[in-house]
């Protein structure tokens, strides 16, 4: 399938409607088992770019069973609600304290 086909959405597109707001879409991270534990490979934007990368190190020679795609959530996304959430209760605080201050 041609990259940027009518039917296959953007990367903005393929993600509204998902999760609540705030949330940012997930990364997908291969990772190769080196015998101590898992290390990171390479990080992609998309499930199926790691797919297609999993499956180009398999077709290279390496071993399928100590390949792996997992996804996760962008750190900074969190950091960001963290700080959103810190800096709404310390307004609320704020407000508080000044009306029964």
């Amino acid at each position: 399938m041609p990259e940027g086909a009518a039917h296959d959405p953007g990367g903005f597109v393929a993600g509204l409607g998902r999760g609540w707001p705030g949330r940012s879409r997930g990364v997908a991270i291969l990772e190769r088992h080196d015998g101590d534990g898992w290390r990171e490979v390479g990080r992609f934007r998309s499930v199926r770019e790691a797919d297609r990368a999993l499956d180009e190190a398999v077709a290279d020679g390496g071993s399928p069973d100590s390949l792996r795609v997992s996804e996760t959530y962008a750190a900074s996304s969190r950091l960001l609600l963290i700080a959103g959430a810190v800096a709404v209760g310390a307004a609320i605080a704020i407000v508080v304290y000044i009306i029964f201050g």
